[in-house]
């Protein structure tokens, strides 16, 4: 089965930046290669037409951004840029809708409501019978959730980042303040709080800390993994690690509070910390 393509259809005068954010959140939530934005416009030789026909018919769902400019937007000469015949988003969406391909009007702040029949081309006003999503500056979040759970859902589009899958919440214990934090990291040079999504849970956020150790070679950064089993499992506090090449960055955070980080944390980083130290120690220099 082929991978599912999503298109973004854009007014750059209109649309441009909230356009980008889309796109690089999406190509997150569902992959790089399953979304599409022209973002460099025509190249010196590229035939729009064919071009465009070629990458909608790829496309299983097509998204018309929809700005508070996008209706009325003009060229130099005060023409409205969706009646002219060479209007790339007109002929965009004309290529949607002649193709019958699934498309999606996305609503951005503070439209609430499609445009009225009167005020499209009569090339463009199929778009009402399209149901339309709302993108809200202050429910950006939720309101992208909703439309990612609809193209995973109703069009297949695979997850990027899939549920992470964990044990039963055993650990009772309060997340650290911010003074305490700011206080413990004075001890713990090279650790740093860090936030991102996680996987899965989107848009709720993990805090962890963050650190990087560099070794001698990939087998030393390997070794040194292995070496820290055993006691991490006797803490019974686990960390979230990524090795590459020769080097190791591990994050810790508490998730049976919400993914915030406590005492446990500090102490399985003093333990890295010391766990380095010994390996290193043991060790030639790190040499380039």
């Amino acid at each position: 089965m082929a991978q599912p393509l999503l298109f973004i259809s854009y007014r750059r005068t209109d649309a441009q930046q909230a356009a980008f954010g889309l796109y690089v959140q999406l190509r997150a939530r569902i992959g790089i290669k399953s979304v599409f934005m022209d973002r460099s416009g025509i190249s010196p030789g590229d035939v729009w037409a064919e071009r465009l026909r070629g990458v909608i018919s790829q496309s299983t769902v097509v998204l018309a951004l929809i700005g508070l400019d996008w209706l009325t937007s003009a060229d130099e000469y005060g023409r409205r840029r969706l009646d002219m015949p060479d209007d790339w988003v007109r002929n965009e969406l004309l290529a949607a809708l002649d193709s019958g391909k699934p498309l999606i009007p996305i609503l951005l702040d503070p439209l609430t409501q499609m445009p009225a029949e009167a005020g499209l081309p009569e090339a463009l006003q199929p778009l009402r019978n399209y149901q339309a999503f709302t993108l809200r500056n202050d429910h950006w979040d939720p309101d992208l959730d909703e439309l990612v759970r609809h193209l995973i859902e109703t069009h297949k589009f695979p997850e990027a980042e899939p549920r992470i899958q964990r044990p039963d919440k055993v650990v009772r214990i309060e997340p650290l303040t911010e003074a305490e934090l700011h206080a413990d990291l004075k001890l713990l040079p090279g650790w740093e709080p860090v936030e991102s999504f996680i996987p899965g849970d989107y848009p709720k956020s993990r805090h962890e800390l963050r650190k990087v150790y560099v070794f001698r070679s990939f087998k030393s950064a390997v070794e040194f993994m292995a070496s820290a089993v055993a006691p991490i499992n006797q803490m019974k506090h686990h960390p979230r690690w990524e090795n590459q090449w020769r080097s190791l960055t591990v994050y810790l955070t508490t998730w049976d509070i919400g993914d915030q980080i406590s005492r446990l944390d500090i102490d399985m980083a003093k333990l890295f910390d010391r766990l380095y130290e010994e390996r290193v120690k043991l060790t030639k220099p790190i040499s380039e």
